[in-house]
């Protein structure tokens, strides 16, 4: 690649550059720590030019555009570079010399030079953004000043949407000058446009200054669009003026590209440009109202499908919590149409929405683990994994909280129980014992996490020895047959009756607990029978036939497998066991035992 090749040509003119500084240096005798500075920069530019080298066949032109602008901007800020030797020295410009390379280890250089580390080595884990990219974290994971430091880096061709918008609509009272337009939108473009600024008090001072900057990127976005329709269809009409025979189409403007994507998106309005405003119309009464009175979900979708039309060519896109203000039913239409519609843009996702994550099928997906203000991120891209769905993937690794999963559906009586023991743990209800089983051991075996997770099952009629050996993969079972017979200990049925008002506990709670064991009397051959029937599936399920090397020894294998298996045994001995227990009322070994909801 000729740019990437450019690029790695100056970035050693840069190390050259640095080397020359030292030697510098070393003339006119700078400290001892400026000197090793200077070796640190040279080292640690060698290693990046390395990085970059490493990547040649994936890095991106409009990502080397970039960087060369950064390379550029870090070469002349270098002193002394037209210098070839080190003649220019003399005795009474020493300490000048030595002031300011002393000044430059500590200031200006150095923040450039990490800006430049920053890059490649952030970016090398993005792959240098060769593809659209979903990134998510938890609240404190440093979303929005990742947003914000992607701008500083990506300076020029790096747009950021911030989550924070002003979505009021001005009403134009005429065109503006095209060109006047262009240098207005791209001074928003060029900075990062949030809330992240302040105000005194003191004076009776307001926030007005700061609502006018950010709420003038929306009028700036659309007056852009009404100067350059208007240019286009000038110069139109100036080019069929006096000349009949010239059969040409109006040119389709960026608005007109934006009310048509608006409209395929919004079915019961339909927006339309008078030549100065925009104004809308209702498509069962056909009434006419202004732009300013559209819903927040209406207004955003302009204001999106204005930002990203108008991008820079070759840009990256930074998208803080596009989903925002959208309804659901139109979001990932919006999306995959700009995304469509600007082929040529790299879109880069911040997001809370996991559903919205999901559905960037194409799009690497990203972590955001950590963050350490003011620019230190640990990021980690989202294995593929065949047994965590992704959406709950995404769910669990924006946690701060260790994993619990459970039985049960999302709002079941397991969730809440759970949720109320162990309220230090992230509780997620997966459905079945096996599902609980598949995603614990799936989430563990994931590399580089911050949390891990844990199992918990129903001991439903489990074998004992089967629960030993889940709980080395930190699966581990109730001492009751369900999460709901947890409700029936007897001392929570004492705490329950006692708040309840109830005058004699102990014969209420004797009562239930004498329910409880006739009601397994009556049952006893039923959950007998489940009991064997469990324990056979466990036994198929967990024992591997040996394999045979002729069909007698298959045969074999086949009659020892089975003989395995002795039902009227297994039947007899459970229907004596929970006689047994009734017999004695031993009640917590009925509610271990007793599997009915």
């Amino acid at each position: 690649m000729e740019i990437l090749d450019s690029v790695l040509i100056k970035f050693q003119q840069v190390v050259n550059e640095i080397e020359f500084l030292k030697a510098i240096g070393n003339e006119v005798e700078c400290d001892e720590n400026t000197l090793e500075q200077f070796d640190f920069y040279v080292s640690e530019l060698t290693s990046l030019r390395e990085i970059l080298s490493s990547f040649d066949d994936v890095i991106p032109v409009n990502y080397l555009n970039n960087f060369n602008t950064q390379i550029v901007n870090l070469q002349n800020n270098i002193p002394y570079r037209e210098n070839k030797d080190l003649s220019f020295i003399n005795t009474y410009s020493k300490q000048n010399i030595k002031n300011q390379l002393d000044q430059i280890t500590n200031n200006y250089l150095n923040q450039l030079i990490e800006s430049v580390k920053f890059n490649v080595k952030f970016f090398s884990k993005l792959r240098f953004l060769s593809n659209n990219m979903v990134a998510i974290g938890a609240n404190g994971s440093g979303k929005s000043s990742l947003s914000e430091y992607l701008k500083n880096n990506l300076m020029e061709n790096g747009v950021v949407i911030s989550a924070q918008k002003v979505l009021i609509v001005p009403t134009f009272g005429g065109i503006s000058n095209y060109q006047n337009t262009i240098t207005k939108l791209g001074n928003y473009q060029n900075r990062y446009n949030n809330f992240r600024g302040t105000y005194s008090t003191d004076g009776g001072g307001t926030a007005y200054s700061l609502l006018s900057e950010v709420g003038g990127e929306f009028h700036a976005l659309l007056d852009n669009l009404l100067a350059e329709r208007s240019s286009l269809r000038n110069k139109f009409c100036d080019q069929i003026k006096g000349n009949s025979n010239i059969n040409l189409s109006v040119p389709e403007s960026t608005l007109d590209k934006v009310l048509n994507i608006w409209n395929s998106l919004i079915q019961h309005r339909t927006l339309t440009c008078d030549g100065v405003n925009i104004s809308l119309e209702t498509k069962d009464t056909q009434k006419t109202y202004a732009a300013y009175l559209m819903s927040d979900g209406e207004k955003v979708a302009l204001y999106l499908i204005a930002h990203i039309l108008q991008a820079p060519k070759n840009a990256f896109i930074v998208i803080d919590e596009p989903e925002m203000y959208l309804h659901k039913t139109i979001l990932n239409k919006l999306w995959d149409t700009l995304e469509n519609e600007r082929k040529d843009c790299i879109f880069m996702y911040l997001t809370h929405d996991i559903d919205f994550a999901s559905t960037r099928y194409t799009a690497t997906k990203l972590w955001i683990k950590s963050f350490n203000h003011p620019n230190q991120w640990e990021i980690e891209s989202i294995p593929d994994n065949e047994k965590l769905p992704e959406t709950l993937l995404f769910e669990l690794l924006g946690s701060r909280k260790n994993i619990l999963f459970c039985e049960g559906l999302s709002g079941s009586i397991d969730e809440s129980i759970y949720n109320t023991i162990f309220p230090n743990l992230t509780v997620k209800p997966v459905g079945t014992c096996q599902s609980v089983i598949n995603y614990t051991k799936s989430f563990n075996s994931l590399t580089n996490t911050t949390t891990k997770a844990f199992g918990i099952i129903d001991s439903d009629h489990t074998p004992q020895n089967r629960l030993e050996h889940l709980a080395k993969s930190n699966i581990f079972s109730l001492k009751v047959a369900e999460a709901e017979n947890l409700l029936f200990d007897e001392d929570f049925l004492k705490l329950i009756a006692k708040n309840f008002m109830v005058e004699d506990i102990d014969r209420s709670v004797s009562n239930i607990k004498n329910d409880i064991i006739n009601l397994l009397n009556s049952n006893k051959e039923q959950q007998a029978s489940n009991y064997v029937s469990t324990k056979i599936d466990y036994y198929f399920k967990d024992t591997n036939l040996s394999n045979g090397m002729t069909l007698s020894d298959i045969e074999g294998n086949f009659d020892n497998f089975v003989s395995g298996i002795n039902i009227q045994k297994d039947y007899r001995e459970r229907v004596d066991f929970l006689s047994e227990i009734i017999e004695d009322k031993n009640y917590n070994e009925v509610l271990r035992c007793f599997n009915n909801k």
